[in-house]
């Protein structure tokens, strides 16, 4: 099993409230750009904006579930059926985002 240098380092009590807490916060802030580019009443940009949006959703809404895997983690840590860690995917739908975001913020920027 693969863990992060946060879950090898971090006493137990604080990867449980800095893990939700970061996984909430950052859920909360990645959610409005992710409905924003996918409800269909909103004002739609042109297309690279909204993925640009899409995007910047994910990759925020990824991350809040990286943390929130590691405090699930460390909540069931020690018992018979314990919840494993996140996986490397998890890593990789974030920074494919992140990256997404990024290049479609250039092409929206250079039109």
């Amino acid at each position: 099993m693969k863990t992060t240098a946060l879950m090898t380092t971090s006493p137990r009590q604080r990867r449980i409230t800095w893990g939700f807490g970061l996984a909430i916060g950052i859920g909360m802030i990645g959610i409005g750009p992710l409905f924003a580019s996918l409800w269909p009443g909103f004002d739609h940009s042109p297309w690279d904006v909204n993925t640009m949006l899409l995007g910047l959703g994910v990759g925020l809404c990824t991350v809040a579930y990286i943390f929130g895997r590691i405090a699930v983690a460390a909540v069931t840590e020690g018992r018979r059926s314990a919840i494993a860690p996140p996986t490397r995917r998890a890593y990789w739908v974030a920074g494919g985002g992140f990256a997404l975001a990024a290049l479609c913020l250039m092409i929206a920027l250079a039109s």
